[in-house]
């Protein structure tokens, strides 16, 4: 009787547990929530730790409060599982990578590379290159009293007569005009110089070289004439016929502090030849000293001083002729400065000596055939671009020009 008890509580739970999971009656019907009141709870749990069935565990409650529970434990010897295991291995998950945190970068030091670039070429340069001046050439007339001639009234000292000028001097100061007459006797040319009364040397060339001379000192009269003070008859060789016209003297006088000297350097640095120096020297002048009229000329005893003609910058043409004779000098270029017509006027220019050429008498330009005349006076005073093609013209037309001195 009890087995028929046991077999009808497991039946019945058999069904409830089929209700709860199939939803379905023991005889395949639906059964609706309406038609039963019995609450049934199923626990199922299955362990994996050993081969053994699931243990069920089924409560079943009715409406008259009759609890019933079976448990069923049953042991199952599975056989050996001969599927061949795969084994998982295990995730190798990939090092997450925790968001970057703003923290201070620190950047190794840059290192610039090696440069490869070829060396810059600088371009040429478009303004003129500072050239080394010209080294001055400078010969200082001294009086070494080694060859005197003297009276009571002047002295001459030609110790340097060789060398191509003497020194004369009032023996003391006095009152009164003076002149010094050099006259050339082999040639019949005289020359006239100033006299300064405060006894003082005068530089006077010996500008026809080698021969003889006569030297006169004179006090001039109120009526423009002149007494004899002392006359000295002179035997002289030169050694070299350019030395006159390298050195300074009266109508032309410098020194190596001589600010023409310094300009002339200046102009005529960057090893240029004769040509180019007397060239550059020659625009300068041209370019920057004005031609004026009104100042007093060589034929009533005037005196020009090349370094006042450069601070005024400008002059009568005697003052052209002495300042460009001053830097072309300095800078050992043989330079005559010339005294006589152009036409009918009384004038001044200068004559330059050129290695291969001679002495050029010209306007600092070759026309293929000849050098033509050096009249820088003539050629700063041209008006316009005409007026200076019939100037060049005059210049360089000889028959123009008659010369009457050198110096």
């Amino acid at each position: 009787m009890k087995s028929y008890r046991l077999a009808a509580v497991i039946a019945g739970g058999i069904i409830a547990l089929c209700a709860v999971l199939g939803g379905c009656s023991g005889d395949g019907q639906t059964v609706s929530s309406a038609d039963t009141s019995t609450s049934v709870t199923t626990t199922v749990k299955i362990s994996t730790a050993s081969q053994t069935t699931p243990e069920i565990t089924t409560s079943v409650t009715s409406e008259q409060t009759t609890e019933t529970t079976t448990t069923t434990k049953q042991t199952t010897t599975a056989p050996p599982d001969t599927t061949p295991k795969t084994t998982k291995a295990p995730d190798t998950e990939a090092p997450k990578t925790e968001p970057q945190t703003a923290s201070p970068t620190t950047k190794a030091p840059e290192t610039d590379p090696p440069q490869t670039d070829p060396p810059q070429t600088k371009p040429p340069r478009t303004d003129p290159p500072q050239t080394e001046p010209s080294p001055s050439y400078i010969i200082t007339p001294t009086a070494d009293e080694k060859k005197v001639y003297s009276n009571d009234d002047a002295i001459i000292d030609a110790s340097n007569a060789s060398q191509g000028y003497l020194m004369i001097k009032l023996k003391k100061a006095m009152s009164g005009s003076y002149r010094i007459l050099v006259n050339a006797d082999d040639i019949n040319v005289r020359y006239t110089f100033q006299l300064n009364s405060s006894g003082n040397y005068e530089v006077i060339p010996l500008t026809e070289g080698s021969g003889n001379y006569t030297v006169n000192v004179l006090k001039v009269t109120s009526a423009g004439k002149g007494t004899v003070m002392f006359k000295q008859s002179l035997s002289v060789s030169v050694a070299d016929s350019f030395l006159p016209f390298l050195t300074p003297n009266q109508f032309c006088m410098y020194d190596a502090g001589s600010s023409c000297v310094a300009l002339s350097s200046k102009l005529c640095g960057g090893n240029k030849d004769t040509i180019a120096k007397t060239a550059a020297i020659y625009d300068y002048v041209i370019n920057n000293i004005s031609y004026v009229s009104t100042a007093e000329n060589g034929a009533n005893g005037y005196i020009p001083v090349p370094d006042t003609v450069l601070a005024n910058k400008s002059g009568i043409c005697f003052d052209y002729a002495s300042l460009m004779a001053a830097m072309l000098r300095s800078q050992k270029i043989p330079t005559k400065v010339v005294v006589g017509y152009a036409g009918d006027v009384y004038h001044a220019w200068i004559s330059v000596y050129v290695d291969g050429s001679g002495w050029i008498d010209g306007y600092i330009y070759f026309d293929g055939n000849s050098w033509n005349r050096m009249d820088p006076t003539f050629a700063a005073s041209a008006k316009d671009d005409a007026d200076y093609k019939n100037t060049v013209d005059f210049i360089s037309n000889g028959s123009n020009y008659s010369v009457m001195y050198y110096y």
